[in-house]
């Protein structure tokens, strides 16, 4: 198993939009890619911290590289980059 991770800030003010971003239609695409096995969002629970963390798991790299490639992802991230201040991202593997 490999884990796409991102973290993201919100715009200020544009909590709700970032949120039904990804659990609307970021879910939708992520969830219906050939390989993804799981799709999590979380909140940051420090008060004043509006960070989000989108947790994907796949089923190997290349089907990640596959997604990240398409050109239906690159509409999706040029939509999801409207409602963020600031982006972080890691591709994690299972060691144990």
């Amino acid at each position: 198993m490999v884990y796409f991770s991102i973290y993201c800030d919100p715009v200020p003010g544009q909590e709700e939009e970032l949120d039904r971003f990804i659990v609307d239609k970021a879910k939708k695409f992520w969830t219906t890619q050939t390989g993804v096995k799981g799709y999590h969002v979380y909140a940051d629970k420090l008060v004043g911290w509006p960070e989000r963390t989108i947790m994907i798991e796949l089923q190997d790299l290349s089907n990640l590289q596959r997604i990240l490639d398409s050109a239906e992802h690159k509409r999706m991230r040029r939509e999801f980059m409207t409602n963020i201040a600031r982006a972080e991202s890691q591709i994690q593997d299972v060691i144990v």
